[in-house]
């Protein structure tokens, strides 16, 4: 359905199934704002809280990959889980209720003596596991919620209101901090306080939406060890591996940003979450024009300019030091990232038949977490043992920027756009975005969001649509910053 027509009129007995749909997007908003106002106060700090309680560079580093490669691993049992548990909204409920209790003893972990930094290593990565697991059954749960015809629009706008109050969170974390410069212990028990309160409110606002009839089945289609053995044959494998290979260039450098910011470049707190949330506001202000940039264009293609940017980003690192270079690193690589978020979850989703979302997602999300994973390690590893220009953290933002632009970049030759889209080159594509993105921030500001059309059902029993809330996944590509 095209912009300007008019909707097509629906049957009788579905006015009621539809209004119940269109309160389920206003509420599936309210969890993507409560969501991202527990990753602004709370995930968003977890590295800056090791650094506080004297962990270790190995340490702070784990907290950053370890958990998000469990979480991931654990992702490959969704499937299984929403057959036991009966549904999809049933089994995300729970999970999101386990990661709300799980932030208790994370406030409490100061007091836990010498081995705190492990105990919180643990407790985040039991964090973490919650939080991927339900990703591929809340995937599929927004499958069926969202039309086709809307989802760039849809998620876009969405996903910037959740970036909008995660920068809201950051700032709110940063100056809390900085109000206790002699002990932020107090700093931290308040911040993360504040997460769990945002956390029992997606909790809440998830149990209010509706779940659609679904039935998992048992087989969906190849397992794990098959998906990759043909990975390279489909346009849904090249993506993952395209995913995958990117994110292990990330990770290379990722994982020591924030002891980078607060170590080497000696940020105070405020610095940090100044710079922390210029990437956060950029990506509120971009990701609706990526949004719409998707749905005329084509993912495929706004993906490739996004990546292009991100894989140059770890270069501009070694050009400076000073705040304001950071800056504005931070406001480009938060424009990168957002249509990076956009065009790279949307696409891969364009891809997959409803009754494989979940077995699928789970595939990309392994990979994913285990690209995350490995370059941490491989980081780990460098960080001892490379230096350039005098600097280990040099060292690791070429290697990583190398390893992006040599093996991930390449691949994006071999993805295929699945819809029809209209033709545009990608200077030209570059070029409305530039014009077009002071615009639009203006009118998103000031003026407001237009309101969303009525959800539209597509065929095959549901509505399809994009799965990725920006903040329900791994949203936080590189912890504080846009490496």
């Amino acid at each position: 359905m095209s912009r300007n027509s008019k909707p097509r009129p629906r049957p009788p007995q579905e006015s009621g199934t539809d209004r119940k749909i269109e309160a389920s997007l206003r509420y599936s908003v309210l969890d993507a704002a409560s969501f991202s106002m527990m990753l602004g106060t709370g995930e968003s700090y977890f590295q800056a809280f090791a650094v506080f309680l004297r962990g270790t560079l190995m340490q702070v580093g784990a907290v950053y990959s370890v958990p998000m490669f469990l979480g991931s691993i654990a992702q490959l049992l969704s499937a299984w889980a929403v057959r036991v548990f009966g549904s999809r909204k049933g089994f995300v409920v729970a999970m999101a209720l386990t990661r709300t209790l799980l932030f208790v003893p994370l406030i409490l972990v100061p007091f836990m003596g010498p081995w705190r930094v492990w105990i919180l290593l643990a407790l985040i990565c039991l964090y973490f596991t919650a939080n991927y697991l339900g990703i591929p059954a809340w995937t599929s749960w927004m499958r069926d919620l969202v039309a086709e015809s809307r989802r760039g629009q849809y998620f876009a706008r969405r996903n910037s209101l959740a970036n909008l109050v995660a920068l809201v969170g950051v700032v709110a974390g940063g100056i809390v901090l900085s109000l206790y410069p002699r002990d932020s212990l107090w700093g931290f028990v308040l911040i993360f306080g504040i997460a769990l309160l945002g956390s029992v409110g997606s909790t809440v606002f998830l149990a209010l939406k509706i779940d659609l009839p679904h039935e998992e089945p048992r087989r969906a289609g190849e397992n794990l060890l098959q998906f990759t053995a043909a990975m390279g044959t489909s346009n849904f494998g090249r993506f993952v591996l395209f995913n995958a290979l990117l994110h292990f260039g990330v990770f290379l450098a990722g994982p020591f940003f924030v002891p980078y910011m607060l170590g080497t470049l000696g940020f105070s707190y405020l610095q940090f979450m100044i710079a922390t949330s210029l990437v956060v506001g950029l990506k509120f202000l971009a990701m609706p024009l990526w949004g719409e940039l998707s749905d005329r264009y084509g993912n495929r293609k706004v993906l490739a300019l996004a990546s292009i940017l991100v894989a140059l980003l770890p270069f501009t690192w070694m050009a400076g030091g000073s705040f304001w270079w950071i800056c504005l690193i931070q406001a480009i690589g938060g424009v990168a990232w957002a249509g990076f978020d956009i065009a790279a979850l949307n696409f891969a989703y364009d891809l997959m038949p409803g009754e494989k979302v979940t077995r699928y997602a789970s595939f990309n999300g392994f990979y994913k977490g285990l690209a995350v994973f490995a370059g941490g390690l491989a980081g780990g590893f460098l960080i001892r043992h490379i230096e350039l220009f005098g600097s280990a953290f040099y060292a690791l933002f070429a290697v990583s920027g190398a390893f992006r632009v040599v093996f991930a970049i390449p691949l994006l030759l071999l993805l295929k756009e699945v819809r029809e889209v209209e033709h545009i080159s990608y200077r030209n594509l570059m070029f409305k975005l530039i014009s077009m993105g002071p615009r639009r921030g203006v009118q998103m500001l000031v003026i407001g969001r237009k309101k969303e059309p009525a959800p539209e059902r597509s065929r095959g029993g549901g509505a399809r649509g994009a799965a990725h809330g920006g903040t329900r996944d791994a949203g936080q590509e590189a912890g504080g910053g846009t490496l």
